[in-house]
């Protein structure tokens, strides 16, 4: 198995578990929490924000970016040009539109959320925090999550390509 073979196959690995683990959020946690008080929604984005800093989440959220960037040069570097354009675009797509939203707009809104103090927080204070996190953080979630989804189709369609 070519080198090339093995960064595809740790592309579509590393990015199928970011899509899974955005869109599984997506269909699970997110309507679930929406049914809960604003106290209590604010409480558990807090607890999740703050352990989702973890090794094991972190390696594959960022190393995404690398292997599919090192998958891509290897797929050029081995004369497999369509292999390395389709792998271009996952990393793009997925470098910008996955990786720059959450790092962009999903985490100052979780440090803006970790900001506020819920020792001395009423039931009005909670309600406000909600609304200014809840809306622009699952819009902006929505996209991330839409755009990993193609970031996989397209290291996807790249295992899928014959060479050139």
């Amino acid at each position: 198995m070519s080198f090339s073979t093995v960064m595809i196959a740790l592309a579509i690995i590393s990015s199928g578990l970011t899509a899974g683990f955005f869109w599984g959020w997506g269909v699970s946690s997110i309507p679930g929490l929406a049914k809960v008080s604003d106290r209590t929604y604010v409480d558990a984005m807090q607890t999740i924000n703050r352990a989702i800093l973890n090794p094991m989440f972190l390696l594959v959220f960022a190393g995404s970016v690398v292997i599919l960037v090192l998958a891509a040069i290897a797929a050029f570097a081995a004369g497999d040009d369509r292999r390395g354009w389709w792998l271009t675009g996952s990393a793009v797509v997925y470098t910008f539109g996955v990786f720059g939203i959450t790092a962009g707009g999903n985490v100052p809104l979780n440090n803006a959320l970790d900001r506020f103090d819920t020792g001395r927080a009423d039931d009005a204070a909670y309600a406000t925090a909600r609304k200014s996190y809840e809306g622009p953080w699952n819009r902006l979630h929505f996209v991330r999550s839409t755009l990993a989804v193609v970031a996989l189709l397209f290291a996807s369609i790249a295992a899928l390509t014959s060479e050139d």
